[in-house]
This record gives structure tokens, sequence and C-alpha cells, in this order.
């Protein structure tokens, strides 16, 4: 299997107009949920797990945007 590594300038060429701000929402959306599982981790170790992938991946969501936006 061949696979082709992409430099961002490649990757701005081909993302849709307004992914930035869809990015942006997706955030804001995750950071509620997050706040959300928060406090409901005190009572519950599941929750607190599901709370901390949950950040990893708004961790994520917030690098990949943040390059997205840096590079306009």
């Amino acid at each position: 299997m061949h696979t082709r590594s992409y430099h961002t300038t490649d990757v701005l060429n081909i993302v849709p107009p307004g992914t930035a701000e869809s990015l942006e929402r997706i955030s804001a959306g995750l950071s509620a949920i997050l706040l959300l599982l928060e406090k409901e981790s005190e009572r519950s170790e599941s929750t607190h797990d599901i709370h901390c992938l949950l950040a990893m991946v708004k961790s994520q969501l917030d690098l990949a945007a943040s390059e997205l936006c840096s590079a306009d």
C-alpha cells in the first residue's frame, strides 16, 4: 500500500471554504459537552474516562484548526 504525504499548502488547496468556522463551532460544542462531563465525572469514573478521551479529541481538533487558520 502506497501512502502519499501532504504538505500543509496542498491540504489548504482542497479544504472547502468555511471549514475553519465549522471547526470552531464544533470545538465550542465540545467545550460545552466537556463542562457537563466534568461535573458528572465527580460521580462516575466512566464519565471521567469519557471526559479525558473527548478532551484529547478536542485538543487535536483545535490543533488542526489553528494550523488551517495560521496558513491563511
